[in-house]
């Protein structure tokens, strides 16, 4: 025998809860799965302009950013037009494109990165429509076509989208 229950919608329009916070460093923040930014930072490389958003790190808690990440935000700030050079400086170095392709076409900037200990990064990739030109274990970019450069405490690149979300995310 069948019975028909009057079904609690309560539970069914409960969406998960939304976590939006206000911080006096880096502005109106939602929670997912790390800090997101509303806002949008530019980032001047390779010759173009990239409106980026930022994230910052946290944990399961969903605790706020911290006093270490708003110093390295501030710091990213302050020095964010050397930091922009050096991180291009590294790209060029280490990732060598045939003379076909600019590195400006290429690559897109996709945002900048604060750790939860303060660490500071910049999150790349290679655009879509070059993975069939481009090599990427010949560029050693693994495991997919995301990488990302260290701006400080140590400025480097990072090869591996795996080990940069490891560090900054």
């Amino acid at each position: 025998m069948f019975s028909f229950l009057k079904k609690n919608n309560k539970n069914q329009n409960k969406k998960k809860e939304e976590v939006i916070i206000e911080n006096s460093v880096f502005g109106k923040l939602k929670y997912v799965y790390t800090w997101w930014s509303f806002d949008r930072i530019d980032i001047n490389m390779f010759g173009k302009t990239y409106s980026v958003i930022y994230s910052v790190a946290s944990n399961a808690q969903k605790e706020a950013p911290n006093e270490v990440q708003e110093r390295a935000f501030k710091k990213f700030l302050a020095e964010k037009e050397q930091l922009q050079r050096d991180a291009e400086k590294i790209i060029l170095e280490e990732i060598k494109l045939d003379d076909s392709c600019e590195i400006s076409d290429v690559i897109n900037v996709v945002e900048v990165c604060i750790s939860i200990d303060g660490k500071c990064g910049i999150a790349l990739e290679i655009k879509e429509e070059y993975l069939d030109d481009i090599d990427l274990d010949e560029l050693d970019i693994t495991p997919d076509n995301s990488f990302g450069a260290s701006l400080f405490p140590e400025l480097k690149l990072i090869k591996s989208s795996d080990i940069f979300d490891e560090i900054f995310k």
